[in-house]
Parts: structure tokens; C-alpha cells; sequence
């Protein structure tokens, strides 16, 4: 399972996660956060920078059972 913010994927036992669609839809949600003007504390963006580069390396390597890491909470300047 996959978790950022409200959003929440989850896959049924008989189906399988597309790892590589999933993380390039969290990158997509998380866009924002790089921007200069997103309203967020330095630290949290560094987080956010952080926490993005995890997910491209997830879908990277494309594992067959990836261990998704937590967003950080969104920290308002």
C-alpha cells in the first residue's frame, strides 16, 4: 500500500501493484512541494526532497515487494 496525504492505493490480494505507475502518481502528487513559492517550511521541502528521491528509487528498481516510506507531515511557513 501505497499512502500520501488522502490519498490511499491499496491492491486486492489477487491483483498486483504496478510499482512504477504507483510511485510516478505519488511524484505526481507531490510536485508541489518543490516549488518555490508551495508555502512550506524549508525543512519540510528538504523532507519532501528526501522522501521523493526514496519513491524514484523504488521505481527504479521496481522491487516485487516494495517497503513504501511515510510521507512527511506538511509543515506550513
Amino acid at each position: 500500500m501505497a499512502n500520501y496525504r488522502n490519498i490511499e492505493l491499496k491492491t486486492p490480494p489477487e491483483m498486483t501493484l504496478d510499482v512504477k505507475s504507483t510511485a510516478g502518481f505519488i511524484l505526481q502528487e507531490t510536485d508541489w512541494t518543490q516549488l518555490a513559492d508551495c508555502g512550506l517550511t524549508s525543512d519540510c521541502v528538504a523532507l519532501f526532497k528526501t522522501y521523493r528521491a526514496s519513491i524514484r528509487t523504488i521505481r527504479k528498481t521496481n522491487p516485487a515487494n516494495p517497503t513504501w516510506p511515510d510521507a512527511p507531515t506538511e509543515e506550513w511557513s
